[in-house]
Formats: structure tokens, sequence, C-alpha cells
């Protein structure tokens, strides 16, 4: 029987166990998902309420790599969920609502009082002293497991240690190449054989072909408007255009990321410095069956990755404590070479409303090669 549980609607009840139950269902994307809620009676009581929020809060600090990803918790709404990805290959809700039956009675009033303590979920013991108190059900809609105090000055440290080396490698680098640029010309125009560029994409020197130079991709204005996560590029959007010689493809960063190109890869920085975009492509080669395009494929992070399109799209998205990563894999036929084009994103949560319309662009300019 299917119903309704938040945003999702024709969900399908797969168990229940007392005051929790269990559906399964798909996003807004496709994707199949599984679905924790408390029963209509249970979301009325506050103690019920709060273990499921310390529940949810141990599932993000305990999560590994066997453990699918938790998407999105409201638990403060009316009827209070939380969405995890359905995947066979991985461990799902059921981990939560076991942990949930494993603390208290399925039905029923939960111990309140001095006594309740012992029915939470304890953060992990601190190797610096005893066990931190139990998390607070959170104010905000997604849940973010506790930190940890006895863990923030190593990590200052650490953070600072970099900061100083990479301080004197800059202060370095700016010393050699100032040595080195003193006899050039004092206008530090970039040499005319640069093989990127940014800004408004500029089509090639005609007879660039016949002279042998690698031509310099267009960014295409009438490419389809896919999404894999977030929003495209609005028209208002300050935006560069990414291009380099050789390469089949252009595409779009914000304008304040800066991009250090490679051979066939180039990673773009956000201006924390530390959040990247990496876009790469390949060539895929023949027959280019599914056994070589799954060995492409897995070689990026954030397995396993969801298939679109007949396989031809792939994508993943992991959203760790303050992180937002995804995946996102193409193949497209150009001209008769199927070219693998991917997109690896490692950014901060606040950051990824930046940085997921670079993914889109990289697809659907991806895609416009085979128009």
């Amino acid at each position: 029987m299917s119903r309704t549980v938040g945003p999702y609607n024709d969900v399908s009840t797969a168990r229940v166990e007392g005051a929790y139950e269990l559906c399964e269902g798909a996003d807004a994307t496709g994707r199949p998902v599984q679905i924790l809620t408390l029963g209509s009676a249970s979301s009325k009581d506050p103690a019920r309420r709060g273990l499921l929020s310390d529940t949810v809060a141990w599932a993000y600090a305990t999560a590994g790599p066997e453990d699918a990803p938790i998407l999105v918790a409201d638990l403060e709404a009316e009827q209070p969920y939380v969405v995890v990805l359905h995947d066979a290959r991985l461990r799902g809700a059921d981990r939560i609502m076991d942990r949930l039956l494993a603390l208290g009675p399925a039905t029923g009033p939960l111990p309140v009082g001095p006594g309740a303590a012992s029915h939470r979920p304890q953060s992990p013991a601190s190797p610096a002293g005893p066990p931190s108190a139990p998390p607070m059900s959170p104010p905000t809609v997604v849940i973010a497991p506790p930190k940890r105090r006895s863990q923030l000055l190593p990590i200052l440290i650490g953070v600072l240690s970099v900061i100083v080396i990479v301080a004197l490698l800059v202060l370095g680098g700016w010393l050699i190449r100032s040595t080195v640029a003193s006899g050039d010309d004092a206008s530090g125009s970039a040499p005319a054989d640069a093989d990127t560029s940014f800004g408004e994409a500029e089509e090639a020197p005609e007879g660039a072909a016949e002279e042998g130079q690698e031509a310099v991709p267009q960014w295409i204005e009438g490419a389809s408007d896919l999404s894999v996560a977030g929003t495209l590029f609005g028209p208002d959007d300050d935006t560069n255009v990414v291009a380099l010689k050789g390469w089949p493809l252009a595409f779009r960063v914000p304008a304040e990321y800066r991009c250090e190109p490679a051979d066939r890869s180039i990673v773009c920085t956000a201006p924390d410095g530390s959040s990247t975009v990496e876009v790469a492509w390949e060539v895929c080669q023949a027959p280019c069956d599914d056994a070589a395009r799954e060995s492409l494929q897995e070689a990026l992070p954030y397995q396993p990755l969801q298939a679109y399109e007949n396989g031809d799209i792939g994508f993943a998205v992991r959203e760790p404590f303050g992180k937002w990563k995804a995946s996102l894999s193409v193949f497209v036929d150009n001209a008769g070479t199927i070219l693998h084009v991917s997109a690896v994103a490692d950014v901060a949560t606040e950051l990824a409303e930046d940085a997921q319309p670079i993914l889109n662009d990289v697809l659907n300019q991806a895609k416009s090669l085979e128009e």
C-alpha cells in the first residue's frame, strides 16, 4: 500500500516494528531510498523523537564504507523521518531501526528521568578522558555527528603547520620566479602558446588544423539542461569559461575559482583553498564494452555510482560531516570515439551550491558532443 512520508509520495511499507516504520520509495532524481519514520501517535512522544534524533546522530558518527549514506534527515517535522540511499550492497536504514530496538521497547512509553540516559546511544570515548555526554537533539534539519573536543587542539596544530609550510613554499616559489623573470618582459603577459584560457571562449585561429595546432574548445550555449545535483548556472551568475587546447569540451566555474591544468585533467579550487572540483577526460579504448566502462568508473571515488541513461551517466554523492563529495561519470560518442568525462567534487558543505553547477555544466557540455 502506497503512502506519503514528508515530501516522498508513493512509498510502500517494508517493515514495521512498533513505533518505527521502514518504507521504500524513490527521491526526485529517481534514486531508490529507504525512509525510516515514526508512527503518527509515536511522533507526538518527545522521548521517542529524542531517541530517534540521538540514533541518527550515532548513525552519522559511526558510518563506514559498508554503510549507505544518509541523504536527508528531517527530525523537526510533524512526523520525523530519515532518508537513506537504498543499495543492496550496503547496509541501509535497517541498522538505524535495529539500533532503536536495542535501546528501548518498540512500543509504549520510554524511560524518562535520570535512568533514561542508559537507553540513549553514547558517543565514542575520548582517549584523553571519560565519555562525552549524549548528543542533544539538533535544532537543524540535517543532523551532524557530535564533535569531540579532545581533537580540537591537534587539528589546530596540524592546520597551522600546513599554513606555515604552504607560506614557505609560496615565498620560495615567488623568489625563484622573480629571479628567473628578471630578464623577461616586465609586462608579465601570458606566453602566446599557453594551453589554458579563462573567460569568454574564443574560436580557434583559422588554419590551425593545417599547422598542426590543437584547437581550443568552445563552450556551447545551447547545451542540454540535465542536472544530477543542485541547480544549473543562472544567467546572472558570475562565471568563467575554462577551455584547454586539445580538450574536447569547455565548461564553466564560478569566477572566484582558480584552476590548475594537467595533461587531461584540471583542478579548480574554491576561495577557501581546500574545496576542489577536478574535471578530467580519457578515451575509452575500443570496443569500450561494459567491462571497460566499469573499470573507468570504478577508478572514481565515492562508489558505487548510480546509473542513468542506460549507464552512460553515473553519479554518487556522500555527505560526511561538514563536507559534500560527489563523483560524476559521462560516456559520450564524439565522432566515433567514445570519451569518458569525469568530475569529482570535494568541497565544504557551505560551498556545495557553488560546486554543483560545475558538475551539471560538465555533464551538459559533454552530452552536447554527441549532437
